[in-house]
C-alpha cells in the first residue's frame, strides 16, 4: 500500500492514472491524498480528470445515470473531506463536509436518473432479461419508499467515502507524518451543537422507516466521534486489540443499540470533554 502512495506523489500524471482506473477505495483515496498533501488546486486537478471517464461512459451509454452519479458523488464526497481536513487540520468539520457532500450528490443523483428505487429494479430486471423478477419484486419490498432507498444509498455512499478518506490520510502519515493519523482520531471531539442536531435528527427519523437511513447519515460523524473515543480509551487503558474487535463485530450483528451507545458517547463527550477530566485526573 505503500508503494501505491509513493507512486501517486511523484506526479500528478501518475496520480491522475491511478484515479481514473477506478479502482475502488483506492482511487478516491489517492485523490484523498492529493488533496491532503498538495492542496486543492492539485486535488480539483485530479478530480476532472478522475471524472471524465466516468461522464464520457454515461454520455456513451456505457453506464447508467445512477451509477455514475454515485462514482461521482463518491469523488467529490472524498475530496470535500480532504479539503476541509487540509484547511481546518480537524476531522469533525472534514467528516461534516464529507458527509454533507454525498448527501447531496445523491439527491441530486437521484433527480437526475429519474429515482433510486425504480432504477435499481430496472437494474435487477434487466439482468435477468428484462421480465419482472421476484429479487426486482422483494428490492421493492425491502425499500418503503423512494426516501427509504436514496438514504440507504447515501449512507452506503458515505462509510466508503470515510474508508477513503481515512486510507488517504493514513497514506499521508505513512510517507510525512509517522503517528500523526492516531493522534487526530484519538483525538476526534464533535463540536457541541453538531452533535447535539445530529443526535436530535438521528432520533427523529428513527420513528419513520422513510427516513431510518437518513438518520443513520444524520449521526455518521458522531458516531465515527464515538468509535474514536473507545479506540483512545482502548489506548488509555492498555487493554490491546479484542475490545476493538469486539466492538467492530458488533456494529455488524447489533448495529442499532451500539450506534445508540456510541452517538450518546460522544455526545457526552462533546459537553463534558471526557479526556480533559481524564488528563486533570491524573
Amino acid at each position: 500500500m505503500r508503494a501505491i502512495a509513493e507512486f501517486a506523489m511523484r506526479s500528478r500524471v501518475r496520480a491522475v492514472i491511478l484515479t481514473m482506473v477506478g479502482i475502488p477505495l483506492i482511487s478516491p483515496a489517492v485523490l484523498a491524498l492529493v488533496g491532503l498533501r498538495r492542496g486543492n488546486s492539485d486535488g480539483l486537478f485530479v478530480l476532472a480528470w478522475a471524472l471524465l471517464p466516468i461522464v464520457a461512459a454515461a454520455g456513451a451509454g456505457y453506464m447508467s445515470p445512477l451509477m455514475a452519479g454515485m462514482a461521482i458523488t463518491h469523488f467529490v464526497g472524498v475530496l470535500a473531506g480532504a479539503m476541509v481536513l487540509r484547511t481546518t487540520r480537524a476531522w469533525s468539520w472534514a467528516l461534516v463536509a464529507m458527509t454533507g457532500a454525498t448527501a447531496v450528490g445523491i439527491l441530486v443523483t437521484s433527480q437526475v436518473s429519474g429515482g433510486v428505487l425504480d432504477n435499481l429494479v430496472a437494474a435487477v430486471n434487466e439482468a435477468a432479461g428484462g421480465a419482472s423478477t421476484p429479487e426486482a419484486q422483494q428490492l421493492s419490498k425491502a425499500f418503503a419508499s423512494e426516501a427509504q432507498a436514496t438514504g440507504y444509498l447515501t449512507w452506503v455512499s458515505v462509510i466508503s467515502a470515510m474508508l477513503s478518506l481515512l486510507l488517504g490520510r493514513w497514506w499521508q502519515a505513512l510517507l510525512y507524518n509517522p503517528g500523526g493519523l492516531r493522534e487526530e482520531m484519538h483525538g476526534l471531539r464533535m463540536p457541541l451543537p453538531i452533535a447535539a442536531a445530529g443526535m436530535l435528527l438521528w432520533i427523529y427519523c428513527l420513528v419513520s422507516e422513510h427516513f431510518v437511513f437518513w438518520g443513520a447519515v444524520a449521526a455518521f460523524p458522531i458516531m465515527v466521534a464515538g468509535i474514536c473515543l473507545i479506540h483512545w480509551l482502548v489506548a488509555q487503558k492498555g487493554w490491546g486489540r479484542g475490545p476493538l474487535i469486539a466492538m467492530y463485530i458488533m456494529l455488524v450483528i447489533a448495529a442499532l443499540p451500539l450506534a445508540g451507545f456510541l452517538c450518546g458517547l460522544a455526545l457526552i463527550d462533546s459537553w463534558i470533554d471526557i479526556r480533559a477530566r481524564s488528563s486533570n485526573k491524573r
